[in-house]
């Protein structure tokens, strides 16, 4: 491990280097990691045989400082975040009715077992289609079908407990 500590000294202006070509102006230490992580793979697989080892680590360091910035690129763009007072707001106007918890515990008392299941392992445990299909031994569409179906079934359930209490 010491022949790479080495290595890293010597290569510290080049990530430097990538790190100003990519124009990484915040958040530097994250993407200096990334391309740290890029250097020690060049240097463990890198063959002799194959040429020079600088444009090979420049290659590997770049790659994986672009890598890091379309994986922060992707996670900004499904995570919008909300200033606190307007999740304040939000939260302050939405009122739930005692008269909806008690329909929502009776709908769910009455649903099978298994769909049930379904719904916690969906939106409590926040398992993805793609996970509960391996798990169920059906297919992705499989899954969001018999999803539809239950939120079809809470629905109406819904609507028949709204039409008694009135």
């Amino acid at each position: 491990m010491d022949q790479f500590e080495i290595v890293l000294a010597q290569f510290e202006p080049m990530i430097t280097s990538v790190m100003n070509r990519c124009r990484i102006y915040r958040d530097q230490e994250l993407y200096r990691q990334a391309a740290r992580i890029g250097l020690w793979k060049a240097w463990t697989k890198y063959e002799d045989s194959r040429g020079d080892f600088a444009p090979y680590a420049y290659r590997c360091i770049q790659g994986a400082v672009l890598d890091e910035l379309k994986k922060e690129s992707r996670n900004e763009e499904r995570n919008i975040p909300a200033e606190s007072e307007t999740l304040e707001v939000l939260i302050k106007n939405y009122r739930v009715e005692d008269s909806d918890i008690h329909i929502l515990d009776t709908i769910l008392e009455s649903l099978p077992t298994k769909d049930l299941q379904l719904l916690i392992l969906l939106y409590i445990k926040g398992y993805s289609y793609g996970e509960l299909a391996v798990m169920e031994g059906l297919t992705i569409g499989g899954i969001k079908k018999r999803r539809d179906r239950i939120m079809k079934q809470i629905r109406e359930e819904k609507m028949k407990s709204r039409k008694k209490v009135k």
